[in-house]
């Protein structure tokens, strides 16, 4: 429950002197020292955290315990006496106290006599005594560490045992006995080592400082805590404070002549970048302001010549914050080795929500575990860090985000139900995004509507080896020494199919084993005709499942009775391509799409046009033996390949390849895949071993939900090939949308916030292409551009990549604006809200009121030529599992995953990078 504010210093109320006994492991002094520990007594949770609250001028060390006020007399009256009973008296009968405590929050002092190593209540058994190990370097420690994100989960209810996500200590010390299973035994030793709270003020949870006295040079300090918690087991990255991780990059030296080099080496990959002079001059209506790539590239050149950078760390960020963070592009980045292969900064497990009281009114931020725990007293958080905390949150995205809508990146910085089931992501306000190369100061500080303040140590995650590192000069040899590239070789085996289900979703009714696709029904008033299919990404397994299982679902959801159909494209981030066209031809597959799209042409690019479609004009698909020539004939560089706007083939080179332009920048004509190329899709080498739906033998589908009957679901994060299936649905298919969240201003906002760019490459892509045809040709000058293309970019880099096409919007065919700078409101916007937050099924729910049945929206609103008919009866239900009690798949397909190499990838994958 949560405590009212805390009234000014109260007359009679005397200030308690009292402090808890301070403790400290491996000489280590951080907030450790201002924490409690949890006591079990009586088999009940008591929180005991101990931490500075500045409230209204009046200071206290203080207890809140989530319970109400006739409990929490039960429990005092069995409780020992405090050391100071003088005080607890007093504070009992103070009216001021009273109040709070009528808040179901009681302010105690002095009630946790326990000693941080003792607490009272807790059970010494052999898996607490694995996880206090202090006679073993490090493992306190990387148990903290552990239960701290072990904690997030349990209070998200998505906590697991699985023995991959166990420390070996643990898993060895904590099976499951009759003292009770592994989680719950966990669960204790967790609560008696690390402080737990269930009230709106957070507790720091223990963070990891290195060991070692302070003259110690702090990339050695880094180093030791690194190899202490490696030592001590488990599969979560060290972590060190944030403080002394960027004390330890600003001791790196500049490398200028290097640095020099790379940015040499980049330069041509950047001209590559589709809407590079769309970035540079983007058009009136697009949120963000322009920056010239080039420019802020030869800029950050000239001060590296010039020695205006005191240090390595100081030049990488300047790159990051000048060339690539300003584009808020999910296919344009790039992570120098040194800001990237060392840490990720990131803030301790608290995750925010975003919610609307009473979803009408705009959405303030909380504490995501306060809204699970009570909604009703969870106090809002008022300012982070000083600063009006939506102010900060938008701030901080609009410094670095991978999507393209400033709406969609808010977003991403709180907790939602459907990215922590599809990755375990707490929000990048806690993991960081993009923003984890940035360095955030050493606390977060969080005001709360009460007027309560909390401050949080800033954690950086070690994820590079530092082994060997002592020093700023070790630290450059470590992570800036370019890493040589290993052989792309033969593709790796793909992982055994899963059987998963998406933590906090109900039990689909059929699904993928990967869970990428499952369907769900509806039930209640006015949705009992309603069926969810939710797709997390087009990056499945298996291609031909995610086809099978969406074919299934479609026709067992019209047969069960369902006549309405929310699509579900939270926390999708794209995928393969043709997927996305296959998802629109089974719900639409009369409409033929179009997908208009168009390469820029540097230097380059027009050479490898010429040499591949020169190469190539002798070329048979059916009986070429040699692979790569193959590949080079389906390549787009072969003007024989795609087809052109009427969907036929283009005739000459100049009919693909003659400059169009626009911006003063050289683009090819626009194309489309032409999906009945079987090398493309059915081939099982070179396309997917699948019929696209709408080709072949996939030509004469049934349509099952006509599109006022169907609504698409946002939260902002469709990127990549989301964004081309979006456009087929809403464009070509005239389904409307709703779009959920977005910052606290009315009005409505785009669905639809990725990168809207229909191809992406990687650094490596471009280089293996360029490297074959530098081989195939004896032309001089194509060689001398080609030779500029180098592996050192590769090499001191964490991932890269740039946009190479651009999406065209029909009504952008004359103008040439690429889609990925035209703002596309959705039809509804609707607010989260508490229930929403741990019940997917809620959003839902909220979703097909407004599309279907008429309910209002925050902003805009759904009309209907036909209205929906409430409370209609659902049709008897599809059974849910299979024989062996597992997820129902499709059984009309082979499920086994596949595996294909580099080239593959570059032709068929497309999703955003975060």
């Amino acid at each position: 429950m949560t405590a009212k504010a805390l009234a000014p210093r109260t007359k009679g109320l005397s200030r308690p002197r009292w402090s808890p006994p301070r403790y400290s492991q491996l000489g280590q002094r951080n907030s450790e020292q201002r924490a409690r520990n949890t006591t079990i007594r009586n088999g009940t949770k008591a929180t005991c955290p101990i931490k500075k609250v500045k409230t209204n001028n009046y200071t206290v060390r203080h207890l809140l315990l989530s319970e109400t006020l006739d409990h929490l007399a039960a429990r005092l009256s069995k409780a020992p006496r405090p050391r100071r009973g003088d005080i607890l008296d007093k504070m009992r009968s103070h009216p001021f106290v009273a109040s709070v405590a009528a808040a179901a929050a009681a302010l105690l002092v002095g009630t946790c006599t326990a000693t941080a190593d003792h607490p009272s209540g807790c059970h010494a058994d052999n898996c607490l005594r694995a996880f206090r190990a202090t006679q073993i370097p490090g493992r306190l420690a990387s148990a903290k560490a552990f239960c701290a994100t072990y904690t997030a989960a349990t209070d998200a209810g998505t906590a697991t045992a699985a023995p991959t996500n166990i420390p070996s200590f643990a898993a060895r010390n904590c099976r499951d006995s009759p003292e009770g299973p592994m989680t719950l035994r966990i669960s204790s030793a967790c609560s008696c080592i690390a402080p737990v709270t269930t009230s709106t003020t957070p507790i720091a949870a223990p963070t990891i400082t290195p060991t070692g006295t302070a003259t110690r040079h702090p990339c050695a300090r880094v180093s030791a805590s690194w190899a202490e918690q490696k030592l001590a087991g488990g599969n979560a990255a060290p972590t060190v404070a944030a403080s002394l991780a960027l004390e330890c990059l600003k001791t790196v030296p500049v490398g200028k002549d290097e640095g020099i080099k790379l940015l040499d080496a980049i330069e041509p990959y950047l001209e590559w970048q589709s809407d590079a002079a769309y970035k540079k001059d983007p058009p009136k209506d697009y949120f963000y302001p322009g920056y010239d790539i080039f420019g802020n590239l030869a800029r950050v050149k000239s001060n590296l010549a010039a020695g205006r950078y005191a240090g390595e760390y100081d030049f990488q960020i300047d790159l990051y914050k000048q060339v690539f963070a300003p584009g808020q592009d999910g296919h344009f980045v790039f992570y120098p080795d040194l800001l990237s292969r060392a840490f990720r900064f990131k803030r301790q497990p608290y995750a925010l929500v975003s919610v609307s009281e009473d979803g009408k009114s705009l959405p303030v931020i909380k504490l995501q575990k306060d809204v699970a725990a009570n909604a009703k007293t969870a106090q809002a958080i008022t300012k982070i860090n000083g600063i009006a905390a939506a102010k900060y949150i938008e701030d901080t995205v609009n410094a670095a985000s991978y999507l393209q809508d400033v709406d969609a990146s808010y977003n991403t910085m709180f907790w939602s139900q459907s990215n922590f089931a599809s990755n375990g992501d707490l929000g990048s306000f806690v993991s960081g995004g993009r923003s984890a190369l940035f360095y955030h100061g050493p606390t977060t500080s969080l005001t709360f509507a009460n007027g309560t303040t909390v401050e949080l140590e800033n954690l950086a995650a070690v994820v590079g080896d530092m082994t060997n590192v002592v020093d700023g000069p070790s630290m450059y040899k470590k992570f800036c020494t370019p890493v040589p590239l290993k052989s792309p070789g033969e593709p790796s085996p793909p992982a055994p199919p899963g059987n998963k289900t998406r933590p906090g979703y109900p039990q689909p009714e059929i699904a993928t084993r990967d869970g990428v696709v499952s369907g769900y029904y509806l039930s209640g008033e006015g949705v009992n005709d309603v069926a969810v299919i939710a797709l997390s990404d087009f990056v499945p397994e298996s291609p031909a499942a995610f086809q099978a299982v969406t074919g299934d679902f479609l026709r067992e959801a019209k047969a069960a009775g369902k006549t309405k159909l929310v699509v579900d494209f939270q926390g999708n981030g794209g995928g393969y391509i043709l997927l996305g066209y296959d998802f629109f031809r089974q719900l639409f597959p009369k409409i033929v799409q179009d997908g208009n799209s168009r390469w820029k042409q540097n230097k380059a690019f027009a050479a490898m046009a010429r040499i591949v479609s020169d190469i190539t004009k002798n070329v048979n698909p059916e009986t070429e033996a040699d692979p790569d020539l193959l590949d080079m004939d389906q390549s787009w560089w072969n003007y024989r390949s795609d087809l052109n706007l009427t969907n036929q083939n283009f005739a000459t080179f100049e009919d693909k390849f003659s400059p169009r332009v626009f911006k003063d920048t050289d683009y090819t004509a626009l194309m489309r895949w032409n999906l009945s190329n079987p090398l493309l899709t059915s081939n099982k080498t070179y396309g997917f071993g699948i019929d696209i739906s709408g080709y072949g033998s996939r030509a004469n589908l049934t349509q099952y939900f006509e599109a006022e009957d169907i609504v698409l679901l946002y939260d902002g994060s469709c990127s990549s090939t989301c964004t081309i299936a979006s456009e087929f649905l809403r464009v070509l298919g005239g389904v409307k949308s709703v779009a959920m969240g977005g910052r606290p201003k009315p009005g409505l906002i785009q669905g639809v916030g990725g990168v809207k760019g229909s191809q992406v490459l990687s650094y490596l892509n471009i280089y293996s292409s360029v490297n074959y045809i530098k081989q195939v040709t004896n032309d001089t000058k194509f060689k001398a551009e080609l030779q500029r293309y180098t592996t050192l970019p590769m090499e001191r880099s964490r991932a890269s990549g740039v946009n190479v096409r651009d999406q065209i919007l029909r009504e952008n065919i004359e103008d040439g604006v690429p889609a990925q700078f035209v703002y596309e409101a959705s039809d509804c916007r609707l607010y989260w809200t508490a229930p929403m937050i741990s019940n997917v099924t809620e959003v839902w729910k909220s979703t097909a009121q407004a599309a279907f049945n008429g309910a209002k929206c925050a902003a805009g609103g759904i009309k209907r030529s036909r209205p929906g008919r409430r409370g209609a009866k659902a049709r008897a239900k599809v059974p849910v599992l299979a024989r062996d009690g597992q997820i129902r798949e499709s059984e009309l397909v082979d499920t086994t995953p596949v595996a294909h190499g580099q080239q593959w990838e570059a032709v068929h994958l497309q999703k955003a990078i975060k």
